[in-house]
């Protein structure tokens, strides 16, 4: 693997769950902005996917369930923003939010 977990999340996760938390508040107006949205959707999505193969793998079914958590909301934010429904993504933060709260429960070193 190039990135570790905490690289992944600083470069990957984190900026796009905080583009799509923001899209309820500030929905898109333009195509451009939607393709954006799309973009950060399938980012988190296949990041998540990440967070399951090589060294950052963990042995552990909480670490595997809440990366799988993640990529499933991903993918259901990406559904919401072809059809540029801005409610449904901001519901789908729920989602982003337990997963990443279940993951860091478990295996965040604070």
């Amino acid at each position: 693997s190039v990135a570790s977990v905490s690289e992944l999340m600083r470069a990957m996760v984190i900026p796009a769950s905080d583009a799509l938390f923001n899209v309820p508040r500030t929905p898109p107006k333009s195509r451009e902005e939607w393709a954006a949205v799309r973009n950060h959707a399938i980012v988190l999505a296949e990041s998540a996917n990440l967070l399951m193969v090589g060294d950052r793998a963990k042995q552990s079914e909480a670490w595997m369930g809440s990366s799988r958590a993640m990529a499933e909301a991903g993918a259901a934010a990406l559904k919401a923003a072809k059809a540029e429904d801005a409610e449904t993504i901001g519901k789908i933060g729920d989602r982003i939010i337990a997963s990443c709260e279940q993951c860091h429960d478990m295996h965040w070193v604070r």
